[in-house]
């Protein structure tokens, strides 16, 4: 499925996890999705802690941007949430640290143009 988050509002992308997960257990519907959505991600990491799902049933491909590919980090990685609900790599820049950098950027501003 090809970004099923499109168009949703943040909650229901959270809340789309959960129909993902019922699907899986109940009819044994194997998904395999392309998102950009943080949301999803961090709700299936929830589900994991919860323990509604194990670190098998959830697999996360990352394509690294060109730019940060190296001798240490592949183009893709291969991502697992372990039973606390913590990833077991971390994703490149950009994905989860984006709307921290960004609220960051705007308080040098407002903090520059207060001065």
């Amino acid at each position: 499925i090809e970004e099923p988050e499109a168009n949703l509002h943040p909650n229901l992308q959270s809340k789309l996890a959960d129909v993902l997960v019922l699907g899986y257990k109940t009819f044994g519907i194997h998904f395999i999705l392309e998102s950009h959505s943080e949301y999803l991600i961090r709700k299936l990491q929830y589900l994991s802690a919860k323990m509604e799902v194990t670190q098998d049933d959830i697999l996360i491909y990352y394509l690294n941007s060109d730019e940060h590919v190296n001798e240490k980090e592949l183009k893709v990685k291969k991502i697992k949430i372990d039973e606390f609900g913590a990833l077991t790599d971390n994703f490149g820049p950009g994905f989860f640290d984006e709307a921290t950098s960004l609220k960051f950027e705007l308080m040098k501003l407002n903090q520059t143009q207060n001065n």
